[in-house]
């Protein structure tokens, strides 16, 4: 990895992945005075924590949670993080069930999921739109992309999707303990098609606007009108089922369209006025790593992700937990 006049970015810790799991690993490591830097590929901070808006005229704008769509609280240590969120109003109770009141509140963004991963990022040193290429260590990382920059740390934390992560070890030559990378290798994910849909008119989906579905090609439908995140516009969210996507990965979005506004006709009961459709390849874990996190002995390298502890939202900040505490001790930070 070389460049003629390379900008080098030094830290103690650097992060890749921006999803929930690296923002919580950077927050821990920059709350005990680490400096870290993270980095994501994509433009918006917040992997699933995805929010996306349609206009269609200007009085007329849908939000759309096109990702992770609510979070609820099973552990405590997690709720320390749910208590911080609601007190600075990033989140709000949307209902204490679906179908049925369970008494267990289910939260969302106040504007939306990604106004956590926005919560979590505004004091960070976070590098959005960067592509990484490889990596090398010698004592330190040091981080190669797209552009000229380049990242060096003392310690790695990889948050993206295992296979991703795999990849990138493979195209940089770093080779993991073989029994590591043979448990690594046999997690493997769902993905899901996403269709958000602007309606003209208020959809059917039964209050307080989210609902399980057991058919061939939907899982879920959400109304984010009456979740409180798009006032402006009757916006439906329609997440396809694993094997509706698996097989329409490939297809033109308009048959995706056609096929899912069908499949949930009687919930929608309205003309559809714009939609995008939007494709996670790496959307829920179907097996997982036995630990909380995976920190190497022969490597500073840490890996972190929703598929060390469960798919949940709470189970990757429980893993990001885990995976800061860990740095921290490599540090000596207590």
């Amino acid at each position: 990895m070389s460049s003629s006049n390379p900008q080098i970015i030094n830290s103690d810790c650097i992060v890749i992945g921006g999803n929930i799991t690296g923002l919580i690993i950077a927050t821990i490591l920059q709350r005990r005075g680490i400096k870290v830097t993270l980095l994501d590929q994509c433009r918006d901070i917040g992997g699933r924590l995805a929010t996306r808006r349609i206009s269609q005229e200007k009085s007329i704008e849908g939000v759309f949670d096109s990702g992770i769509q609510y979070l609820s609280v099973k552990n405590p240590q997690f709720q320390v993080w749910v208590d911080d969120w609601l007190k600075h109003k990033v989140i709000k109770e949307w209902c204490q069930g679906f179908g049925e009141v369970d008494g267990k509140p289910r939260y969302c963004g106040i504007n939306g999921m990604s106004e956590i991963a926005k919560y979590l990022a505004k004091n960070l040193d976070v590098h959005t739109s960067t592509k990484i290429i490889e990596f090398s260590y010698e004592k330190k990382w040091l981080i190669g992309t797209q552009s000229e920059r380049q990242y060096q740390g003392d310690m790695l934390a990889m948050t993206s999707p295992i296979p991703e992560s795999l990849s990138l070890l493979d195209a940089s030559f770093i080779p993991l303990p073989l029994e590591i990378r043979f448990s690594l290798e046999q997690i493997e994910y769902d993905s899901c098609i996403v269709v958000l849909a602007l309606l003209e008119k208020p959809s059917n989906i039964p209050a307080p606007g989210g609902i399980s579905l057991e058919d061939d090609s939907l899982v879920w439908l959400a109304d984010n009108h009456q979740k409180g995140i798009s006032p402006d516009g009757y916006a439906i969210t329609l997440l396809a089922t694993p094997k509706f996507s698996d097989y329409y990965w490939d297809s033109d979005d308009v048959e995706i369209v056609y096929k899912l506004v069908t499949a949930a006709a009687d919930y929608l009961d309205s003309p559809v006025i714009k939609y995008q459709v939007h494709r996670w390849r790496y959307s829920s874990p179907k097996t997982f790593y036995n630990e909380s996190c995976l920190g190497l002995l022969e490597l500073p390298l840490v890996m972190a992700g929703d598929a060390f502890v469960d798919p949940t939202l709470e189970g990757s900040v429980m893993s990001g937990m885990a995976a800061g505490e860990l740095i921290c001790q490599r540090f000596r930070v207590y």
